[in-house]
């Protein structure tokens, strides 16, 4: 049940036929022997013995993060927290939270609750479903998100007092010279984002999310109160340590973060086979002269036929959730 459903819903949110494709991130079939991919974890411990960095500068005196840069890869868009093997879609993997140390989110026991109760109707094969049906992963009909999933890396643009980043499908504007957020009133998908420089670190302060969103496929959930700040630094020349920290008292017990390196693109990077790092390995610049080019791709917020297909197999749209008080 899980394997048919879930390619088709794969399929469904991609508009493409699913095939068998190598390692890469929410592509991969996985064997069961696969063994366990590094994420926060094992990163923490291999960026805790590199050596001090010093990035180069661009002309107005701030850290250049300009490039293309890869996402954490893996399999982080299925549980954001460590798991064992699941299927051919879910490989073993440590979590991406680094905080807490037990790499789990710290739900309030009514927020706990609730992310169960979200996973027992993902009707996707994972222990402790029920059978039904409740909602599907945001991202089958295509919604933007924040974080490990799509958190808007992409290509980084510099121009003084702004960075853009630019994803195959949105592109965020976030302002670094002291602009004041717009109202909380106003919600958005990503929310709007305000940044700062501190030292070598781009420091990136998130409000406004609607809380329509996961952070993974299987309901591990924010608000619409909820803060993020993401801090980037570089820490050799092409790799960026990328922190997330959220907030949110409604529903979590204290602020957690989120921790992995992300890799410019078209110089190698995690080994997904094997589990070993190549962060810091001499590697090869891909030959292909169009490896760090951004490109739009076909899926699209609400297409009509993907919201059909999810009703029609009995899913309803996450519209977020409310705290009690």
């Amino acid at each position: 049940m899980r394997r048919s459903l879930f390619t088709w819903l794969i399929a469904a949110a991609l508009g493409v036929t699913v095939v068998a494709l190598g390692p890469a991130w929410g592509q991969a079939r996985w064997d069961p022997n696969t063994p366990k991919l590094p994420m926060a974890r094992t990163w923490m411990a291999y960026k805790a013995a590199l050596p001090p960095y010093t990035p180069v500068r661009t002309p107005d005196g701030v850290p250049d993060l300009q490039g293309t840069w890869g996402g954490p890869g893996g399999a982080g868009g299925d549980d954001i927290e460590e798991h064992e093997y699941v299927d051919v879609t879910t490989p073993p993997q440590e979590s991406f939270i680094s905080d807490p140390p037990d790499g789990k989110i710290p739900y309030t026991p009514w927020a706990l609750a609730r992310r169960n109760e979200i996973r027992a109707g993902l009707a996707r094969g994972w222990p402790g479903e029920t059978g039904e049906r409740l909602y599907a992963d945001p991202n089958t009909y295509c919604a933007v998100g924040i974080g490990p999933r799509g958190g808007g890396i992409g290509e980084i643009i510099q121009q003084p007092g702004l960075v853009i980043m630019v994803t195959a499908r949105v592109h965020r504007v976030i302002p670094t010279g002291g602009r004041p957020h717009i109202t909380d009133r106003a919600k958005f998908w990503r929310g709007n984002s305000r940044g700062r420089w501190d030292g070598n670190s781009l420091v990136i302060d998130i409000r406004g999310l609607n809380g329509k969103h996961w952070f993974d496929s299987v309901g591990n959930f924010y608000s619409e109160n909820t803060r993020m700040i993401e801090r980037l630094t570089m820490v050799d020349a092409n790799t960026i340590d990328y922190e997330l920290t959220v907030e949110d008292p409604t529903i979590y017990t204290r602020p957690w973060k989120i921790n992995y390196p992300l890799r410019r693109a078209g110089t190698g990077g995690t080994d997904n086979r094997t589990g070993k790092y190549a962060w810091r390995s001499t590697v090869a610049v891909d030959p292909d002269p169009h490896a760090r080019e951004v490109w739009e791709n076909v899926c699209n917020e609400g297409v009509a036929n993907n919201v059909r297909s999810m009703y029609t197999l009995g899913f309803k749209w996450f519209r977020g959730v409310t705290p009690p008080r």
